[in-house]
Order: C-alpha cells, then structure tokens, then sequence
C-alpha cells in the first residue's frame, strides 16, 4: 500500500508582523474576558462572553481598519 499527499492549495503571501496583531488583539481580547470573569463551559455563558468579545473587537476593529472577530465565534 502507498499513500500520496499532495498539497493543492496555492500560496498565500501573509505579512507576519500584520497577523501577529490581530492575533495579539484578539488573544488579548479572550484572555482579558476570562480575567475579567466569562467563560463559555455552557451555551449560556458562552452568549455572554462572545458579546463582551464582539463588542470589544468591534470597538478595536474601529481604531485599526481591520475586522476582527471573537476567538470563540464558532464554539456553539
């Protein structure tokens, strides 16, 4: 038996330094949720920190011309 991989997608140029921000802006964004006391154990809790996350990003995506969206956007 022999196995093939192949990688059919094409290249993305990415621009490291612009990626690190968004991810610093949204890492920071959930983890000071989780300081600040939400959790998403349950669907209910969940609701409640995507909304903080959502709306903190939604202010932050303002300021830096980007669009950022919650780490948890699709947990439930």
């Amino acid at each position: 038996m022999s196995l093939v991989v192949r990688n059919l997608q094409r290249a993305v140029p990415l621009r490291r330094a612009r990626l690190r921000e968004k991810v610093q802006a949204v890492t920071a964004t959930h983890g000071l949720c989780h300081l600040l006391g939400f959790t998403h154990s349950t669907e209910a809790e969940w609701q409640k920190m995507y909304q903080k996350e959502k709306q903190v990003l939604e202010e932050l995506s303002k300021h830096t011309g980007t669009r950022l969206q919650p780490l948890s956007r699709d947990l439930f």
